[in-house]
């Protein structure tokens, strides 16, 4: 990607989490009182390392996996016989998904004022060459104060979220299945860590296959298909609640 392009991208991302934050900060310095007394919004900023390993057998993905390595493998082949050279092939372990997602996530708690609540969280994530907007939905929540200034809680839900590499034609997803718990201190600050029980996620530009299939042309194997699963991925966030 351009040099220019990849600064514009940047620079949008950094205001889309600069416009989150300004707006958290804002609503906790004003005090906004809610309609529901029990209803308490957050932010939480963490990261989420993602090491997705690639197969034929992963969900949703696995054909397109096992397409990309055959187009790759042939195209590399064809360009061998005209010039001679020595390409090197591929396999399923070149297309997982290596990254680490800096996520922004605001969210509302509902019924938080009992030991029971709800959960809704819209993590947006962004990494050296990925993006993701989406939805979390924890059903299960339970807290317990500890003492006069400390709240434990634990969450049981999952996330789904559209997943994007940079350029054109991407098409992707990332579903995660996650348990966590954490401290809110002082009623505004809050330390979470997760534990991904399941996590399933790639990306697919069929463009840039076509361009394989049709002209023998090899392009990098992650910016056509790149995805996996992986399990018992750890995650940690800090932020505020008000």
């Amino acid at each position: 990607m351009p040099l220019r392009e990849a600064a514009w991208t940047l620079q949008l991302h950094l205001a889309m989490i600069r416009r989150i934050l300004v707006v958290a900060v804002a609503l906790l310095a004003a005090d906004v009182r809610l309609a529901h007394a029990d209803t308490r919004v957050t932010v939480r900023l963490g990261m989420l390392p993602l090491n997705l390993e690639a197969s034929a057998d992963t969900p949703m993905f696995g054909a397109r996996v096992e397409r990309m390595i055959d187009t790759y493998n042939n195209a590399a082949a064809a360009r061998d016989r005209a010039n001679g050279g020595m390409t090197a092939r591929i396999n399923a372990g070149d297309l997982g998904v290596t990254e680490t997602l800096f996520v922004v996530a605001p969210g509302l708690e509902l019924g938080s004022g009992g030991t029971y609540f709800f959960r809704l969280d819209v993590p947006v994530g962004v990494a050296d060459n990925l993006t993701s907007v989406g939805v979390g939905v924890y059903p299960i929540n339970l807290q317990v104060a500890v003492r006069r200034s400390a709240v434990l809680y634990a969450s049981l839900g999952g996330s789904g979220s559209w997943l994007d590499r940079p350029g054109a034609g991407d098409i992707g997803a990332l579903v995660t299945a996650r348990a966590a718990g954490g401290i809110r201190i002082a009623r505004h600050v809050v330390f979470e860590i997760g534990y991904n029980a399941f996590v399933l996620g790639g990306s697919y530009n069929k463009g840039r296959l076509d361009e394989m299939t049709d002209g023998m042309r090899l392009v990098e194997p992650r910016q056509a298909v790149s995805a996996g699963e992986a399990r018992g991925i750890v995650d940690a966030s800090l932020g505020l609640a008000f």
